[in-house]
């Protein structure tokens, strides 16, 4: 009996995160569709369909609202929403998109380059929206860590080289440090070599350089301080603490600010790992391409480390992840590959430089050419992730 209910806990603990997961992604999804449906009705195009899922249809049925009726007389019909077998993945298809449908004034082949641009784009900022509004609700009932020392340990190389209580690092190898995120940043990926670390001491500027000890065990590099922290609405912190101090709640003001770091942080983040990849830097412990399955994985390690302290905790969690991974795929969508957004606003720059736009032809062509690598990389990532899991 008490074997089947081990075997069933087991069960749970990965069915659940797994659950959790493609409900996360599912949600990020139908917010990017959602900023390409929005944007496309504001500018007067119309839907044909809006998909949530791939495959072959679940459920489907018709909106209220009609189209116009087509110029050859045949009567508007309203759009198509539909529910689909797989749950991952979606579209919005509009009308005019991927062919010229002359004379038919909702279709997006007949609307100005710039109105084009934004229903295209208007995915990713839908991402943003919704990784801004997650980063906040996280801030405001978390609070964050801060890059200010609380605590230094004798011995590290932080008190070694003169870091001490009470200081605000402010700069790390010339980087600003804004949130404790960049200072992290920095030392992951610099850690190996003697770092200059910028603090400010009670109003005055001391600069110190620090090398910093890699920890094997956790596979991080550590220079032995403890960050302070901006108090969330739901933490509680003893009255002794607060005294020192050492720690303050989060503001509103403050908590807008910090969240637009964050998203800020984020959105530069995968172009710093790129960067250094393309300059063979190295990139550090842990990082690296990583597709639906890894995700899945990912969260379902942190879930079943996090749920046995507190589910409120486990929540708030992965609505981070969810932010994060709302980012990510705002900004993935504009990269500059043929089939994603960031390729179609490239063919649209050119129309509104140009003055005419891109043959049809030539720009379906390219887009169907990267589609089959996207499909090509896709099946590639899923295959090391799969590795990776085992």
């Amino acid at each position: 009996m008490g074997s089947s209910i081990c075997k069933g806990d087991r069960v749970l603990s990965t069915v659940i995160p797994i659950i959790i997961f493609i409900l996360i992604l599912s949600a990020v999804i139908f917010i990017h569709e959602f900023g390409h449906f929005f944007f496309a009705r504001r500018a007067g195009i119309f839907v044909e369909e809006f998909a949530m899922g791939m495959g072959p249809k679940l459920l489907s049925w018709r909106g209220k609202k009609l189209g116009l009726d087509k110029p050859d007389g045949t009567p508007g019909e309203a759009t198509l929403y539909s529910i689909r077998m797989f749950p991952i993945g979606g579209f919005c298809k509009m009308r005019g998109q991927d062919e010229d449908v002359p004379d038919d004034p909702e279709a997006m082949n007949n609307k100005n380059v710039w109105q084009r641009i934004l229903v295209i784009a208007g995915g990713s900022v839908m991402n943003f929206v919704m990784a801004f509004v997650l980063f906040f609700i996280i801030v405001m009932l978390l609070g964050h860590p801060v890059a200010e020392v609380v605590g230094i340990t004798p011995g590290m190389p932080g008190y070694e080289a003169g870091l001490r209580v009470g200081d605000r690092i402010t700069h790390i190898n010339g980087s600003r440090v804004t949130l404790y995120e960049n200072f992290m940043f920095v030392l992951d990926v610099d850690g190996s070599s003697t770092m200059d670390v910028r603090v400010d001491r009670a109003g005055e500027r001391v600069d110190l350089q620090i090398t910093p000890i890699f920890d094997a065990e956790d596979e991080v590099y550590r220079i032995g301080f403890n960050p302070g922290r901006r108090i969330g609405l739901l933490t509680q912190v003893p009255d002794e603490i607060m005294e020192t101090g050492l720690f303050h709640r989060v503001t509103l003001g403050g908590g807008i600010v910090t969240t637009a770091e964050m998203l800020g942080f984020h959105i530069q983040t995968p172009f710093r790992l790129l960067a250094r990849l393309l300059t063979r830097q190295g990139l550090p412990a842990g990082t690296g391409v990583m597709g639906p399955i890894g995700l899945a994985g990912q969260v379902t390690d942190v879930y079943q480390q996090v749920i046995q302290y507190s589910i409120l905790d486990t929540f708030l969690i992965m609505l981070n992840i969810a932010a994060m991974i709302s980012a990510a795929l705002g900004i993935m969508n504009l990269l500059p590959i043929p089939a994603l957004d960031g390729a179609r606003l490239i063919f649209l720059a050119i129309e509104a430089v140009r003055g005419k736009p891109v043959s049809p032809e030539r720009e379906a062509v390219v887009h169907m050419v990267g589609f089959v690598l996207m499909i090509g990389l896709a099946i590639f990532i899923a295959y090391r992730d799969i590795l990776r899991l085992i």
